[in-house]
């Protein structure tokens, strides 16, 4: 490694290039306090030089480089960019900004000059002139806008072709790109400061300009750092970036990855555009709540990889240093890098089909509903693994997911702990891996079965039956979690005669036996008052007799038994009216749950436990628990097989 200090005149005045490669984060600087900060800078040496004065070099920090070898005589000196790239590619910008200055006032000097320290000369010769004529090269997404800035040759081509854009009733434009943001920044400090120079110091402003060219050129340096052929790029990156702006974790992985492929001289390019660009969007830097903390979604795609691929519980803090430690073995893990990232962009399809569902709606038998609904991503690590590694045919992933399926519905419908849930499913997968595909049902439900307490057991019919009779779910489901759970009781009750199995989108929970009761439902022929109601404690002398009974009743309003689906136009119809007017609504509905009504006349705390026997039975039908795993299929003989 060697060290040394550059001026910009050095840096830039010689027939190069500086190539940032791809696992280098995207342009991100912004004008605090990044731009404003050198510029106060730039013009503050810029004075020094007007007045004659002489000053001490101004150091701008370190450089790190790393030169690669030509694979042509024509191919133009290249280097790579370690560390640096974004005070490199704000100096082009702001050279760039005052090359069209000079270009627009006719200071052909200037013009020259300043287009020496960004565009190379002798295109012609030159083995890929389209990206070879320029002395930095940007990481691929940053690129266009990049050869846009320097290619435009004026200000008013660049704001044409990335204008400012406003949306109908927003205060603020939309985001525009940093370097175009940048490349306006420097633009109008530099025209205001020649202007305004020229009319103090009574000097033209192409004198002006000339100072600050010569500033730029003289009294600005960086640390120029070369590595030698036994410096580890990778690690000084990390070293390096590990007290500045965090990188994430998949910042970590694009470096780590790319390094690599250009170990390998593979083409990193191609590779990008293959199965890298899909990451570098809106979608995968998005961040979402995970345990009380938000990550991006490539950060968590990322995490469920490792997670998938070793069966064992990883660190969100430490998800990239876990891969390196797993992807760094011999043999190596995957023939090229191409694999590896091929089959990293297999699982992160897998996962984005679950972070999708949060947009759209599923049908209500499709597992995304289950994972959204229910609140359980936890459960995607051994999701994913039964999808994309246990080699199962789609009849045996069916039977895998039906009985996670049937674990997490039933632990949710009667309120057990999921604290362990992250940890629990990390250890199935674990125990899983060594499983064969016909041995993987038997060993998935050993595993579901052998857990106990309030974290790990899987609930009876007993348990869900006594839940759906006495717990108040609408009191403590969430909405869409006992929606879910009403649809998939509906579609139980179809037949192959019943015309249609889908659930529309507008179907809302309702009480059949209302909240507020008081008025319309009577007990014993006696309307109690809506205070005694809710609040039966505070029942007079001549109330006290009903108090029981209304306890009792308030005891049932919220459980199963009391709840069906109407679509939003019933459901307002319907209110708190009494059960009469209320069957005669739910006559219009084409749900089977309603047409539980037909046959009778009223509605009572009798009936609502009756109604939820019968629909905690089918819960356990929809969703049902094995009482011992299946038997292993290499321990079964022919007449066993038959038998089973």
């Amino acid at each position: 490694m060697q060290a040394n200090s550059r001026t910009l005149d050095a840096l830039f005045n010689s027939q190069l290039r500086y190539v940032v490669p791809m696992f280098q984060r995207l342009y991100v600087w912004q004008e605090e306090p990044q731009w404003r900060t050198l510029w106060e800078d730039v013009y503050e040496k810029a004075d020094l030089q007007i007045e004659g004065k002489t000053s001490n070099p101004h150091y701008l920090g370190a450089v790190i480089i790393e030169g690669v070898k030509p694979s042509s005589p024509r191919e133009v000196k290249r280097f790579l960019v370690i560390d640096g790239q974004q005070r490199l590619t704000t100096l082009q910008i702001l050279f760039c900004a005052f090359r069209d200055i000079a270009r627009q006032n006719g200071w052909i000097t200037l013009d020259r000059a300043a287009s020496r320290y960004l565009e190379n000369a002798d295109i012609d010769v030159m083995e890929h002139p389209d990206e070879e004529r320029f002395k930095l090269w940007p990481t691929t997404l940053n690129r266009t806008y990049f050869s846009d800035i320097i290619s435009a040759g004026n200000r008013e081509q660049i704001e044409k072709k990335h204008p400012v854009v406003w949306r109908p009733r927003r205060r603020k434009p939309e985001p525009r790109n940093a370097m175009v943001n940048g490349y306006v920044y420097f633009h109008d400090c530099i025209a205001s400061w020649t202007k305004k120079r020229s009319s103090e110091r009574n000097i033209s402003e192409e004198d002006c300009a000339f100072k600050l060219l010569q500033s730029l050129q003289q009294d600005f340096c960086v640390v120029e750092i070369s590595l030698s052929e036994g410096d580890d790029s990778q690690e000084i990156f990390y070293s390096l970036n590990s007290q500045g702006r965090p990188l994430s974790q998949s910042d970590l992985l694009r470096s780590l990855v790319f390094m690599r492929a250009e170990k390998e001289k593979q083409n990193r390019d191609e590779i990008f555009d293959q199965y890298w660009s899909k990451f570098e969007t809106n979608f995968w830097s998005q961040e979402v709540g995970r345990g009380g903390r938000k990550y991006a979604r490539l950060d968590l795609g990322l995490r469920y990889f490792l997670t998938v691929k070793t069966g064992a519980l990883v660190d969100a803090r430490r998800v990239n240093e876990e891969y390196r430690s797993w992807i760094s073995v011999h043999p190596p893990r995957y023939p090229s890098v191409r694999d590896e990232l091929a089959d990293f962009s297999r699982h992160c399809d897998a996962y984005m089909k679950y972070e999708e569902a949060q947009d759209i709606q599923p049908p209500s038998t499709d597992l995304r509903r289950i994972i959204r609904d229910f609140d359980v991503s936890t459960a995607l690590p051994l999701i994913m693994f039964l999808e994309l590694e246990s080699g199962l045919s789609s009849s045996q992933l069916a039977a895998c997911l039906s009985r996670v399926e049937s674990f997490i519905a039933r632990r949710l419908f009667t309120g057990e702990e999921i604290k362990e849930y992250n940890k629990l499913f990390v250890e199935i997968v674990g125990a899983l891996r060594s499983a064969s595909p016909d041995n993987m049902l038997h060993a998935l439900e050993a595993k579901l079965l052998s857990g106990g307490g309030t974290t790990r057991y899987w609930p009876s019919d007993e348990k869900i039956i006594e839940t759906a009779i006495s717990s108040p779910v609408y009191d403590r489901l969430a909405r869409s979690a006992l929606r879910l759970i009403l649809e998939r009781l509906e579609l139980a009750l179809r037949t192959n005669k019943s015309e249609d199995h889908s659930i529309a989108d507008n179907l809302q929970v309702e009480h059949i036996m209302p909240q507020r009761w008081a008025d319309h439902w009577p007990i014993d022929g006696v309307v109690i008052p809506e205070l005694i109601a809710q609040y039966p404690s505070l029942a007079t002398d001549d109330m006290q007799q009903f108090t029981d009974r209304v306890r009792s009743r308030n005891s049932k309003i919220h459980t199963l038994g009391n709840l069906t689906l109407l679509n939003k136009y019933l459901n307002p119809a319907v209110g708190n009216s009494q059960f009469s007017a209320k069957k005669s609504e739910y006559g219009d509905s084409v749900l089977r749950l309603n047409r539980y009504f037909d046959r009778l006349n009223e509605w009572s705390e009798k009936t609502i436990e009756e109604r939820a026997k019968v629909l905690g039975s089918l819960f356990c039908r929809v969703w049902p628990k094995p009482e011992k795993p299946v038997a292993e299929v290499n321990t079964l003989t022919p007449k066993a097989l038959t038998t089973a």
